[in-house]
């Protein structure tokens, strides 16, 4: 018995609550005019210049001062998500940018790097045969690293040395 009592009182209260705070409120056009006017002189109004709105703009006589306090609130709200996403937009659209010509000279500097490394790889080869057919290192065909520290005693005592 005490349970089946509980839950009518949970049942009652989410009744109360539901009575107490309406349904969801469809605005009509001329309602969102007028509150739209208000907004662009002020996107804030207070509680009194709210009841003020209701007492002098018949459209919005139908409606409790917390709803249209809940509109303001939403309305900013959206203003703000609105600026924000213009905001991301253009820096979406400058990053883009950034990286088409981020993109472009990155193709460049591949296509740069690509035929520096073909030069150097002809180069390599042109320089090949040069190194092959050059005298060595003292300059009288012989071998620097094939010359021994006895050899070159015996060109310093030589005469022609």
């Amino acid at each position: 018995m005490a349970m089946a009592v509980a839950q009518q009182q949970r049942d009652n209260s989410i009744e109360r609550h539901i009575d107490s705070s309406g349904k969801y409120v469809r605005y009509t056009a001329e309602q969102i005019e007028a509150l739209e006017k208000v907004y662009v002189e002020c996107s804030k109004p207070s509680s009194l210049r709210r009841q003020q709105l209701i007492r002098e703009c018949p459209v919005l006589g139908n409606i409790e001062p917390k709803q249209i306090k809940v509109w303001f609130q939403n309305r900013r709200c959206r203003e703000k998500q609105r600026k924000e996403a213009s905001q991301l937009q253009t820096v979406n659209r400058k990053l883009a940018a950034m990286n088409k010509l981020l993109t472009e000279e990155n193709e460049r500097l591949q296509k740069q790097v690509s035929e520096l490394v073909n030069e150097n790889g002809f180069m390599r080869q042109q320089l090949q045969p040069a190194v092959s057919a050059a005298p060595n290192a003292d300059g009288n065909g012989n071998d620097s690293a094939a010359a021994t520290p006895r050899s070159t005693m015996r060109d310093a005592n030589s005469p022609a040395g």
